[in-house]
C-alpha cells in the first residue's frame, strides 16, 4: 500500500519524474474508505440503528410525580401528592409501584388514605387484544428488520459506487494505453522521417518519400497531443472518486499511471461458473432480494398487529395496597384479600369495520411486495444473463483481435524489411503502420468493453470489492 500512502500524503509526488503505478485495488481502497457516498452509505445503517433505539424506548420505565394543593381563605382544602413508576413488559404486561399522600379539610371520602400515606404495587395484563402483540412490540420488530434492510441498502449503495469507480478506472486505463500506442508510433515516425530525409539528401530516396514521412510524423504529433489531452481529461474524471482522510477532494498528480498487463489482469478476471449456479446464488443472496424479503416480513408484522386489533379489549389490573408503610416490612397473606384494588376494562366495536379494512389492506400490501420481489428476481436474472453472455463473447473477441494485431505487426515488419531493401516506399510502410496502429487501438477498446462487462457481472453478483 506504499503507493496509496504516497498518493494521499506526499505533496511532492506530482513533481516526481518517475512514473508511479496506481493499481485498481489501491484505487478502490481509497474510494471505499474516503468517498462521501461510501460514508453516506454508513449513515443509512446508523439512522436505522437510531430508529431501533427509538422503538426500544417504548419499553423504557417511566417515573411519574404529581402534586396538587388548594388553599382558600387560609384554609387548606386539600393537598395531594402521588408518585409512581411503571415498567412495561412483554406480552403487554405492565408492572407499577407508587406512593400516594394526601391531607386537608375537604378531601373526598373516596380519596381518603392513611395519614402515613398509601404505598402500592400492581400489575396490568391484557387478556384479549394486545396479549400476543401490540404497537410497541410491532414497532420494535419492524425496527430490527429495518436495521437488517439498511445494511443491505448500504451494501447496494457501495456496490453502485464501486461500479462507477471501476468503469472510471478502465476509461483512464484506455486513455493511457492509447497515449502509449500513439507515443510509440510517434517515435517510429520520427525515426523514419529522420532516416528518409537523410537518404533523400544522399540521393537514395525520392523527395516524395521525405514529404510522405514528414506528413506521417506531423499526423502522429497531432494524434499524440490529442491522446495526451484525453488522458489528462480521464485523470480529472478519475479524481472525482478520490478524497482525502480530511474529506477534501484530491486531484490525481502527474506521473501516476494505471496498471495494465494483459497476462496479469486477465488472470485476475472472474472464473465463470455455470450460469444456472450464478442464478441460484443471486436468487437467495442478492441484497435487493433480501431487502424485498425483509419488507415482506415487516408487512407481515404489521398484518399480525392488524389482526390483533380485531379482538375486543379486555384488560385486568390488580394493585396491592398497604395500610401503612410498615406493612411492607412484615407482609401477611391477608393483605392480598383485605387491601387491594382490582379493575377490569372491556370495549369492542360492534362491526369491526375499520379493523377488517386494515387487515385487508395489510394483505394487499403483502401481495404487492411479493410481486415486487418476483419482478426484482426476474430483473436480476436477465441482467445476469446479459452480462454473462456479453462477457463470454467479448473474451473470444479479445483473443481474436490479439491475433489480428499480431498479423498486422507481421505485415508492418515485412514491409519495413522490403523498404530497407529498396523494394518498397514510405507510403506503403505508413499504410501498414496505420493498420497496425488501428488494430492496437481497436484491441484496447475491445479489452475495455470486456473489463466493463466483467465489472457489470461482478456488480450484479455483488463481487466488487
Amino acid at each position: 500500500m506504499a503507493t496509496l500512502c504516497l498518493l494521499l500524503n506526499n505533496s511532492s509526488f506530482a513533481q516526481s519524474d518517475s512514473l508511479r503505478t496506481f493499481t485498481l485495488a489501491e484505487f478502490l481502497t481509497i474510494v471505499k474508505t474516503y468517498h462521501p457516498l461510501a460514508k453516506q452509505a454508513d449513515i443509512v445503517t446508523d439512522k436505522a440503528k437510531a430508529e431501533l433505539l427509538i422503538a426500544r424506548g417504548g419499553f423504557d420505565p417511566m417515573l411519574y410525580s404529581d402534586y396538587d394543593r388548594k388553599v382558600f381563605y387560609g384554609n387548606n382544602y386539600y393537598s395531594f401528592f402521588s408518585s409512581e413508576i411503571k415498567i412495561p413488559g412483554w406480552y403487554g404486561i405492565e408492572v407499577k409501584a407508587g406512593y400516594d399522600y394526601s391531607y386537608g379539610s375537604n378531601i373526598n371520602p373516596s380519596d381518603f388514605i392513611p395519614k402515613t400515606g398509601l404505598a402500592y404495587v400492581g400489575v396490568s395484563v391484557p387478556l384479549l387484544k394486545g396479549l400476543f402483540t401490540d404497537k410497541k412490540r410491532a414497532d420494535l420488530q419492524k425496527a430490527k428488520l429495518f436495521v437488517s434492510a439498511s445494511e443491505q441498502q448500504r451494501i447496494l449503495m457501495l456496490n453502485d459506487l464501486l461500479l462507477d469507480a471501476v468503469k472510471g478506472y478502465y476509461e483512464w486505463t484506455l486513455a493511457y494505453r492509447n497515449k502509449r500506442i500513439i507515443e510509440e508510433a510517434l517515435l517510429l515516425s520520427q525515426q523514419r522521417f529522420a532516416a528518409t530525409t537523410q537518404a533523400t539528401l544522399l540521393g537514395d530516396r525520392a523527395p516524395i518519400d521525405s514529404t510522405e514521412a514528414m506528413a506521417q510524423y506531423q499526423t502522429r504529433q497531432y494524434e499524440f497531443n490529442q491522446a495526451n489531452l484525453d488522458f489528462q481529461k480521464a485523470s480529472f474524471e478519475l479524481s472525482n472518486f478520490l478524497w482525502t482522510q480530511n474529506e477534501q477532494p484530491y486531484l490525481l498528480p502527474n506521473g501516476v499511471v494505471p496498471e495494465f498487463n494483459d497476462a496479469a489482469v486477465f488472470a485476475q478476471s472472474v472464473k465463470l461458473k455455470p450460469l444456472t449456479e450464478l442464478e441460484q446464488t443471486i436468487q437467495t443472496t442478492h441484497p435487493n432480494v433480501l431487502m424485498y424479503q425483509l419488507k415482506v416480513k415487516q408487512l407481515e408484522v404489521e398484518r399480525k398487529l392488524k389482526i390483533e386489533n380485531l379482538k375486543p379489549t379486555l384488560n385486568a389490573s390488580y394493585n396491592l395496597l398497604s395500610k401503612d408503610v410498615s406493612t411492607w416490612s412484615n407482609p401477611e397473606w391477608s393483605m392480598f384479600k383485605d387491601y387491594y384494588k382490582f379493575g377490569v376494562k372491556f370495549s369492542m366495536p360492534l362491526t369491526f369495520a375499520q379493523g377488517r379494512g386494515d387487515v385487508r389492506i395489510a394483505n394487499l400490501k403483502i401481495r404487492e411486495a411479493k410481486y415486487d420481489l418476483e419482478l426484482k428476481r426476474n430483473e436480476l436474472n436477465n441482467k445476469l444473463r446479459s452480462y454473462y453472455t456479453e462477457l463470454v463473447v467479448l473474451k473470444d473477441q479479445v483473443n481474436l483481435y490479439k491475433a489480428t494485431v499480431t498479423n498486422y505487426e507481421k505485415l508492418y515488419t515485412g514491409e519495413v524489411m522490403r523498404f530497407n531493401a529498396g523494394e518498397s516506399n514510405v507510403f506503403l510502410v505508413n499504410t501498414r503502420e496505420n493498420k497496425w496502429l488501428e488494430a492496437q487501438q481497436k484491441l484496447a477498446e475491445v479489452q475495455l468493453k470486456y473489463f466493463k462487462a466483467e465489472a457489470a457481472l461482478k456488480w450484479v453478483m455483488m463481487q466488487l470489492n
